[in-house]
C-alpha cells in the first residue's frame, strides 16, 4: 500500500474515529443493460454486448452533522468490484472523497468536457477517435479529492500518487444566470521520464430555452522532446424536447503535434427516457485520425438500459 494511500485511509478513519457515527443505512441499487456498437466501419466483429451492475452504498452521520460514505460497483459479472469510493462530506466545509478504483470526477474531471451529449461524447463514437485532446487527469485508483462550493463558485482538486505525485484542479462559476464559466489545470504522471502531461481546460457553457450550448479549449503538453502536444477545440448544443427526450450535435478539432492533418470527429446523440428504462443512441465520424489523412473513420450504436 503506497504512502498516499495510508494518508487518505487515515485521514478518514482519523476524522471517523475522533467522532461517533449513528447507526448507518446500506442500500443497493442495480442495472442492465443491452447494448450494439459499432465503433468501426469495417467490424466484423460481434457489436453486441450485455452491461451489469449492482452497487451498493451505505452512509451514516457523525456528531457534528456529517456524513460518512461509501460506494462499491460489483460489475463485470459479478466478479469484481471495480468502482469503489470512501467520502466524507463536510457540509459548508466541503468534502473528502478518496477513490479505490477508477472512480473518476474530482480535479480537473470537474471541467474536462461541458460540452453536452445525449448519449456519449463525439471523440468517443468511433475506433478511429482515441481521446486525443481531451484532458484525462490523475487516475482514479487510490485518488485523493477535495470538492467544495462557496457561492457561485464550485473547486474540485485531487492528488494520486503514480509516477511522481499527480495534482489537478477544477472550477466553475454559475453567478450569471444560465450561464457556466469553467477552468482547470492538472499534472499528471510528472516522475515518469518524459515529465508527464500537463493539461489546461477553459470552457463556456449557456443553457436557454431548453436549449445548451458550449465551447471549450484543451491544451494537454506531453512531456519529452518527442511528445506530441494536443490542441483541441470542442463545441456542441443538445436540446431537451420534452422533459423525456433529448438530441445533440458536437463537434471536435485536434491539432497534434507533428500531424499533417487535423483530426475531426463530429456526431450526434439521442435519448429517450421511460420511468426506469432508457433508451440512447448515438452515429458519428472521425476524419483523419490521430493527424493521418488516410484514418477516416465511422461508428453507431444503441444502448437500451434498465435501472431497478
Amino acid at each position: 500500500m503506497n504512502k498516499l494511500t495510508k494518508y487518505g485511509l487515515t485521514a478518514l478513519a482519523g476524522s471517523l474515529v475522533a467522532t461517533s457515527v449513528s447507526a448507518g443505512e446500506l442500500g443497493v441499487t442495480g442495472s442492465w443493460s443491452w447494448s450494439y456498437d459499432s465503433a468501426d466501419s469495417d467490424q466484423s466483429g460481434q457489436p453486441m454486448s450485455m452491461g451489469d451492475s449492482v452497487t451498493f452504498t451505505g452512509s451514516g452521520e457523525t456528531d457534528q452533522g456529517w456524513t460518512a460514505g461509501v460506494s462499491y460497483e460489483l460489475d463485470t459479472g459479478g466478479s469484481a468490484y471495480d468502482d469503489y469510493k470512501l467520502t466524507l462530506d463536510m457540509g459548508d466545509s466541503g468534502k473528502l472523497t478518496f477513490g479505490g478504483g477508477s472512480v473518476a470526477g474530482d480535479g480537473i474531471s470537474l471541467v474536462s468536457n461541458i460540452v453536452p451529449h445525449a448519449d456519449t461524447a463525439v471523440y468517443n463514437m468511433t475506433d478511429g477517435a482515441t481521446d486525443y485532446g481531451v484532458a484525462d487527469g490523475a487516475s482514479g485508483t487510490s485518488n485523493l479529492g477535495y470538492n467544495i462550493t462557496v457561492g457561485d463558485v464550485k473547486v474540485s482538486a485531487e492528488m494520486q500518487k503514480g509516477a511522481g505525485t499527480s495534482r489537478g484542479f477544477g472550477i466553475t462559476y454559475t453567478g450569471v444566470e444560465n450561464l457556466t464559466l469553467a477552468y482547470g489545470q492538472g499534472d499528471v504522471n510528472p516522475g515518469q521520464v518524459n515529465g508527464g502531461n500537463d493539461e489546461t481546460v477553459m470552457g463556456i457553457k449557456y443553457a436557454v430555452a431548453g436549449a445548451t450550448l458550449a465551447y471549450m479549449k484543451t491544451k494537454v503538453d506531453v512531456g519529452g522532446s518527442g511528445g506530441a502536444d494536443e490542441d483541441a477545440t470542442h463545441m456542441g448544443v443538445s436540446f431537451a424536447v420534452n422533459d423525456d427526450l433529448t438530441i445533440s450535435y458536437g463537434v471536435q478539432e485536434v491539432d497534434i503535434t507533428g500531424k499533417g492533418e487535423d483530426e475531426k470527429n463530429s456526431g450526434f446523440g439521442v435519448s429517450y427516457t421511460m420511468g426506469s428504462m432508457s433508451v440512447a443512441a448515438y452515429a458519428g465520424k472521425t476524419e483523419n485520425g490521430n493527424g493521418v489523412a488516410t484514418a477516416d473513420d465511422e461508428g453507431k450504436g444503441i444502448t437500451l438500459s434498465i435501472a431497478f
